[in-house]
């Protein structure tokens, strides 16, 4: 891509065309396209805050603007989720019914269980 191109690119993009459009009249790919665009942004926003945050040239955008916001971000979101939702399963063990919080992969109630089973106790009890 040479310098006509790029600005090519530039003015097609604030008269909002589409980088389909672009890439149509230019005959460059659409990922090169849409690459250099997002390159060409030296701004983004935090998620938690929406505080600026610069670019550095060479870098990928952050999403966060510092440890503290990207913890309260994931905090408040984690917290948001649905976390009832428990299946009940049968441990290979020792047959006891146990709740399995989110995963119907889980296949035994404790690790106890699990060292029986696997030393080959199969249907004992491990208390």
């Amino acid at each position: 891509m040479n310098d006509i191109e790029k600005k090519r690119i530039v003015e097609l993009k604030a008269e909002g065309k589409s980088i389909r459009d672009i890439s149509s009249l230019l005959n460059i790919p659409r990922s090169t396209i849409g690459t250099y665009i997002k390159n060409l942004e030296t701004v983004s926003y935090c998620k938690c805050c929406g505080k600026s945050i610069a670019i550095k040239k060479g870098h990928r955008s952050r999403a966060f603007c510092s440890d503290s916001c990207r913890y309260k971000f994931w905090r408040s979101t984690n917290n948001s989720k649905n976390k009832t939702t428990n299946y009940v399963v049968e441990c290979l063990c020792c047959q006891k019914k146990f709740y399995s919080y989110r995963s119907l992969k889980r296949k035994f109630c404790s690790r106890a269980c699990y060292d029986s089973y696997r030393k080959g106790g199969g249907g004992d009890e491990a208390e």
